[in-house]
């Protein structure tokens, strides 16, 4: 898949995450490499195949504003290898990890409305629709998005 192509799947479904250029995709890299190094929230991974090291999606997790010791989780998959199970695999590791390195357990997933492949992983990976929310930022279509929640004491 090339770079134009990659960058169009992924603005479907999260078109407010995709950087402006070069410069601000690299700043990003290095403010969550900090994070990562820090561990402290947001946290944000790169997902390589581990088979080839090829780059195939991101997962990341951030404070809910303004209720510390909750998180809201994301994730994304090239087109190329979805259907694959790995978002699945990928959001049960990422909950797993966030829940014991951060003592972190209430988690949140939120979808935009018709992304009925995400609305299956967070529901596989035991987090339950809590409400719907209209008008939102994050929600550049204006169709809704739905809100999943997941409470964990440990994960598993």
């Amino acid at each position: 898949m090339g770079t134009e192509t990659l960058h169009l799947y992924i603005r479907r479904w999260i078109p407010n995450e995709s950087y402006a250029d070069m410069e601000e995709a690299q700043g990003a890299i290095k403010f969550y490499i900090h994070c990562v190094n820090g561990r402290h929230l947001p946290y944000v991974l790169a997902v390589d195949l581990k088979a080839t090291g090829e780059l195939i999606g991101d997962t990341g997790v951030n404070e809910v504003d303004g209720n510390p010791g909750e998180v809201e989780i994301g994730y994304g998959i090239c087109k190329k290898y979805s259907g694959n199970g790995y978002a699945s695999e990928l959001v049960k590791a990422m909950t797993e990890f966030i829940t014991r390195a951060f003592g972190i357990n209430i988690l949140y997933g939120r979808v935009m409305r018709g992304n009925n492949a995400s609305v299956r992983v967070l529901e596989k990976n035991g987090y339950e629709f809590v409400k719907e929310e209209f008008g939102a930022e994050d929600d550049p279509y204006g169709n809704g998005m739905l809100i999943f929640k997941k409470v964990c004491m440990v994960c598993k």
